[in-house]
């Protein structure tokens, strides 16, 4: 892994309970991304002309493609997650006009933030990511965390009880 001359991303955490969240694609990505948008409370609205098998209940699902007048100023964030990268790269400018932070899936240069791997019990969290340098390392070590959350949560538990 080649090291970054920039410094590491500032990980901060915001709530999305009730707050409004735009996905444009209905695949596998996006698939991944609405499924950790939902656990964080999100209300998610995804744009596609199709979604994937596996694409989580209780979105709002727009079955077309992507349109301009579907960002709004009362979006929290935008997920660019289609198979077209002009698509893309346009979701990235106007969301940067309109000062809602975006995701681009194909294209970590355009994005204002990247997409945590979340590990969770209740809701004391924790995600990792490497600023998309390493998608692999951000999965092993997520995968490992996910192993020790909920005994740490539960030993942290029973420590405050005694």
């Amino acid at each position: 892994m080649e090291e970054s001359k920039r410094p590491p991303f500032f990980p901060m955490m915001i709530d999305l309970s009730g707050r409004r969240v735009l996905i444009a694609g209905g695949g596998l990505v996006a698939s991944r991304r609405a499924d950790t948008l939902l656990k964080c409370g999100a209300e998610i609205v995804a744009v596609s002309p199709a979604f994937s098998p596996d694409f989580p209940g209780g979105i709002r699902r727009i079955t077309r493609e992507f349109s301009p007048h579907d960002l709004t100023e009362d979006l929290a964030l935008v997920i660019a997650a289609t198979n077209d990268r002009a698509v893309n790269h346009n979701i990235h400018i106007m969301a940067g006009h309109l000062h809602i932070p975006v995701n681009v899936s194909d294209y970590q240069e355009e994005c204002d933030f990247f997409f945590p791997s979340l590990i969770s019990a209740g809701n004391v969290a924790v995600s990792v990511n490497t600023a998309g340098v390493s998608p692999s390392l951000t999965r092993r070590l997520s995968d490992r965390l996910r192993k020790v959350w909920p005994i740490w949560i539960t030993e942290e538990k029973e420590r405050k009880l005694r």
